[in-house]
């Protein structure tokens, strides 16, 4: 079993194994991106369309975002 290991190249092996992490990550990334188009494309037509529908820039909304656990928080506190 020693003689197997000894006669293969370890190059080789580190090669192929290079390509298979490479050809796997590549498909990973590829999903990923092809289930996260939909809502990035969403969330690009709500951007533009705040934009240029009502002047609202993307900084502003996120300003707005960041805080929205502050102001659910006063809005439960005033109903009780």
């Amino acid at each position: 079993m020693d003689a197997l290991f000894n006669s293969v190249d370890s190059q080789l092996v580190l090669l192929i194994a290079a390509i298979a992490v490479v050809v796997l990550a590549s498909k990973l990334f590829f999903r990923i991106l092809t289930v996260g188009i939909g809502p990035m494309i969403g969330l690009l037509i709500i951007f533009v369309a705040l934009q240029y529908l009502f002047g609202i820039s993307p900084k502003q909304v996120w300003f707005e975002v960041s805080h929205l656990p502050q102001m659910a928080m006063k809005f439960f506190n005033s109903l009780g």
